[in-house]
């Protein structure tokens, strides 16, 4: 099971470089910082980070039931991920994704990724999503992202996100290329 979940970890890492790493014409990421929003102390809204990550309809679970509500889970961990690299923050990467190694490869994109601007939920943009799979555990969606905003040398290409619950919370757990990959084997991991 563990080379499965390293071989699951080597793709996302090297899906998430390709997809999001720039083409040429670099651009430099101004010096303006934004604070991560604290998980703990906001109250559930539809517009905030870490509200998203954290809303659920019940005390221990929660299934998502309609397209809007997997995009803007979606939406809220990509923008974690690009904020947490925008600022350098390791702990607000941790927030938004399940797997040590994915932190790791967040870290080592420290100072190298390219924003032309600071990241924003709104700005990226959510294409074409279908839910694969839903239940309390496990969400998998098919789509694309567009994040041209604010990364306009990235070229957004389709993939399956499956974002798992731990702690009651929607993390990111793996990125695969198609649905015909071994997607189902992640919503089937037993999480610590």
């Amino acid at each position: 099971m563990r080379f499965v979940v390293a071989g699951l970890v080597i793709t996302v890492l090297a899906l998430g470089i390709w997809l999001f790493w720039p083409q040429e014409n670099v651009v430099e990421p101004a010096t303006t910082t934004v604070a991560a929003s604290p998980t703990t102390t906001v109250a559930p809204t539809p517009t905030t980070a870490a509200a998203t990550a954290t809303s659920t309809t019940g005390p221990e679970s929660h299934v998502v039931t309609t397209v809007e509500e997997a995009e803007e889970i979606l939406r809220e961990l990509w923008f974690g991920w690009f904020e947490g690299i925008y600022n350098q923050n390791i702990d607000r990467i941790r927030e938004v994704v399940i797997l040590e190694e994915t932190v790791q490869a967040a870290n080592d994109l420290f100072g190298q990724m390219a924003f032309s601007t600071i990241p924003t939920a709104d700005a990226i943009q959510v294409n074409g999503l279908q839910i694969l799979r839903s239940d309390s555990e496990c969400l998998a969606l098919f789509g694309s992202l567009d994040v041209a905003d604010f990364r306009p040398e990235a070229i957004g290409t389709s993939g399956v996100y499956v974002i798992r619950r731990t702690s009651n919370l929607w993390k990111l757990m793996t990125v695969w290329t198609s649905p015909d990959d071994l997607w189902e084997t992640d919503c089937a991991v037993l999480l610590p």
